[in-house]
């Protein structure tokens, strides 16, 4: 796939290099004083899909470079515009706009193409003024202010920049996909895994705490799409500290712990009579701190359907109303984790046990999604529309722009006034609507949010 390439152009000794190397993360690009030092294009690849140019400055003179290279540096620029799918003019902001610059940006306009103008050395809320005088040049979008050497104003342009960057294809996870059982101990997590492997390589007891180990098994799961290696981690089962009892229950709690870690996907196995406890909300809490896709499989489901027909639980009119205030109780007590999968499966009769692969394999899926800027900008648009109420009163939270910056787990960058005026109810419920919007239900996501710089402070 061709990569969404970007270029900086501006006259010489605006500080493009000093840019190309805060874009980058590096210093590839050689900064200095001197005008002219940058002759050759020099060209990065992006973790986000996009090439990064750093050009020879526009319209040198013969002072500044050997007579004899400026039209072969010119022709390098030339070759820059063409390549390029967006140009971020770069203006020294302590120097303003100069006759030289008004050129250089009728030169740009001509290409028909994005122009994104980025006014260097602004170190300080004080020298703004100069960014807006830029504004004078023509370009649809207003200037950002930034100081590439002091880092300012640089997650502003980048927002900028990146938004018109396409989606990345998914590209699939090296190796198997590493599935971990989780949960009280005694609930069947290695009656689930045997029932996966499709043998009894571990041991199954009515003994509470018979599993010790983490206990691997590699598989192949053959699903209507074709074949897929997975890793099932069975883990013993985690207690509270202040149950473990003994130096080996340490050890298994510490070891189901590194099975978190190292999961992708991770299932809380709940016993379907007993039900959720706080040690396994205590669990959930942990899985969501991990920033591990996660579900809830509900075994022994065959148990509850015959205590229900042995009327063993009379507060229940049949299956289906069981079930109802089960997945209701469920969800309420879970409510870090919005709409999250369940799975009710039972490993001795081999019912729904299949579906953990199936739920899995989704769940990676749709960690590993780019959603795209224009989408996601929309609905967040509308979604904050007016602003949301403060946080203990006084100037609403705004929301101004949004990118996605990583993928498993997905991060979003939100680009606001002030993240303090956020109150709690309403950054739960921004989690939930993107969570069901971009079909991210079970999958971590993570906020990063930038606060607009305070004028003066």
């Amino acid at each position: 796939m061709e990569r969404f390439c970007i270029a900086l152009v501006g006259r010489p000794n605006v500080g493009k290099s000093r840019l190309f190397n805060r874009l980058t993360d590096s210093r590839q690009a050689i900064v200095h004083g001197r005008p002219g030092v940058t002759r050759d294009v020099l060209s990065t690849d992006l973790p986000n899909g996009a090439t990064l140019l750093d050009t020879g400055g526009l319209g040198l003179e013969n002072g500044e470079t050997p007579s004899e290279l400026v039209p072969a540096v010119e022709a390098q620029v030339d070759l820059a515009l063409a390549m390029a799918d967006l140009l971020v003019f770069v203006l020294d902001g302590r120097e303003g706009v100069l006759p030289q610059d008004r050129e250089i940006a009728e030169r740009l306009r001509k290409t028909g193409k994005r122009i994104v103008v980025a006014v260097n050395k602004i170190d300080g809320p004080d020298q703004e003024g100069a960014a807006y005088e830029c504004a004078a040049l023509g370009f649809p979008e207003a200037p950002i202010a930034i100081s590439a050497e002091h880092g300012r104003g640089i997650e502003w342009l980048e927002a900028s920049i990146y938004r018109d960057l396409p989606p990345q294809k998914d590209q699939e996870k090296a190796g198997p996909l590493t599935v971990a059982l989780l949960g009280a101990p005694n609930v069947g997590k290695s009656s689930i895994a045997n029932a996966l492997l499709g043998f009894g390589r571990i041991i199954v007891s009515p003994i509470a705490g018979t599993t010790r180990d983490t206990v691997p098994g590699n598989f192949f799961f053959h699903g209507d799409d074709g074949s897929h290696p997975m890793r099932l981690l069975d883990t013993a089962g985690l207690r509270a500290n202040k149950k473990i009892s003994s130096p080996v229950e340490y050890f298994a709690s510490l070891r189901s712990r590194g099975a978190l870690a190292e999961a992708d996907v991770v299932f809380l196995v709940l016993d379907a009579v007993r039900g959720l406890t706080d040690f396994d909300k205590a669990i959930a809490e942990e899985v969501r701190e991990a920033g591990k896709c996660f579900a809830v499989a509900v075994n022994k489901w065959d148990l509850a359907q015959d205590a229900l027909r042995r009327d063993a639980l009379p507060a229940y009119e049949d299956v289906g109303q069981f079930r109802r205030e089960f997945v209701a109780a469920l969800r309420r007590e879970l409510y870090g984790w919005p709409g999250l999968p369940l799975l009710f499966l039972s490993a001795a009769t081999g019912e729904g046990v299949r579906e953990i692969c199936s739920c899995a394999l989704d769940l990676r899926r749709r960690n590993g999604q780019q959603i795209a800027t224009g989408p996601l900008n929309r609905f967040l648009g509308e979604l904050c529309r007016g602003g949301m109420a403060a946080h203990g009163g006084g100037k609403p939270f705004k929301l101004f722009y949004a990118l996605q910056t990583a993928s498993s787990p997905v991060t979003i960058r939100l680009y606001c006034n002030d993240r303090r005026r956020l109150a709690a109810a309403h950054l739960s419920h921004l989690r939930r609507r993107i969570a069901e919007q971009f079909s991210l239900i079970g999958c971590p996501l993570r906020l990063d949010f930038v606060c607009k710089e305070r004028r003066g402070k």
